[in-house]
């Protein structure tokens, strides 16, 4: 076989695996037809081993899913949380933390209103507040430290961000993957992600208690292996980042024009810059452990986790003791 029609074979392969992790996640979504056996087992091949494709295009289409609703059908939870814990199992397994990533933002993100109490793994689990009055405690001690917050947040000459932003508002949690824009199709989850979903009711939303995912993948090892927080928030900040400032933006293959830029800025403008990635750094740690603590992590863990991010983010000595209060406050509570 001549190499044009190999390589065209394994894109045919890879383009049919993709095709089925999309539809594999359209069923999970859609309700109604059950996964056969069949479909579970392809589903665990994709997602095992060192080829980590299917664990990555399973974090993009369950990502995408959130436009229609983060509110899902009890049916659609119990899928979501058995496809959840292979593929972070996994993810611990071949240390592929991309994908881990992106789902731990999904495990704040999807839910469906019930009782507590219907659960299973209930026994196992210790239980703990709702997300409800996680967030609440995490917005409180929000508002309550606000004003000293912004202080931290050092003035940049052209202040448009407000501490909430940096927080990442916290109730919306980490942002997901984006599913923006790109020349590669592999990128794009395709369009047909747009079917009906199944979701609850408003009527029964307020029968209910909110149960999200990261309630019950609180046992997943990958959770407690601080290289996957390290490797995690570097992602996360390196994102916001990209996102967010102007000297950054854009994309891989201008690195020659950043460098550019940088070394035609004004000191003014460098310290500038300097100060908005410390502030990104501060933001995004609030948000990281506000996670950490909420799967359970112990006060030691989630305490070395913000020394060494504080360290290399040059948080000054405020900033630290305020994050640092924080995990003392959540810990006792």
């Amino acid at each position: 076989m001549c190499p044009q029609s190999t390589e065209s074979a394994r894109d045919e392969a890879t383009a049919e695996r993709r095709e089925f992790m999309r539809h594999y996640v359209e069923k999970i979504f859609t309700g109604g037809e059950d996964l056969d056996q069949e479909e579970k087992a392809r589903f665990g091949e994709l997602c095992s081993g060192e080829n980590g494709k299917g664990r990555e295009w399973f974090a993009r289409y369950v990502s995408a899913q959130r436009c229609n609703s983060k509110c899902v059908s009890e049916q659609t939870f119990y899928r979501l949380m058995q496809s959840f814990a292979l593929v972070l199992f996994e993810c611990h397994q071949m240390d592929d933390f991309s994908p881990a990533k992106n789902l731990m933002t999904m495990c704040f993100t999807y839910y469906y209103v019930g009782k507590t109490h219907t659960l299973p793994l209930e026994a196992k689990e210790k239980p703990m507040g709702s997300i409800d009055s996680y967030l609440k405690s995490a917005n409180s001690w929000l508002a309550e430290k606000k004003d000293i917050a912004e202080r931290l947040l050092k003035n940049t000459s052209a202040k448009t961000e407000n501490v909430k932003g940096f927080f990442g508002g916290l109730e919306t949690k980490l942002k997901g993957p984006t599913t923006k824009k790109s020349d590669e199709g592999e990128d794009k989850p395709k369009e047909k992600l747009k079917k009906t979903v199944s979701v609850q009711s408003p009527e029964e939303e307020k029968k209910g208690e909110k149960i999200y995912l990261y309630m019950h993948l609180k046992q997943q090892p990958i959770w407690h292996n601080l290289r996957f927080w390290n490797a995690a928030f570097f992602d996360a900040v390196h994102c916001e980042r990209r996102k967010r400032s102007p000297t950054t933006r854009g994309n891989a293959g201008e690195e020659e024009e950043k460098r550019e830029k940088w070394c035609h800025m004004t000191q003014e403008e460098r310290d500038d810059s300097l100060r908005f990635n410390e502030n990104i750094t501060f933001g995004q740690l609030g948000t990281f452990i506000h996670n950490m603590l909420a799967f359970g992590l112990n006060k030691k863990l989630c305490s070395d986790f913000l020394k060494k991010q504080a360290t290399i983010g040059n948080l000054d000595e405020e900033q630290y003791k305020l994050l640092s209060d924080h995990i003392e406050q959540m810990a006792t509570e």
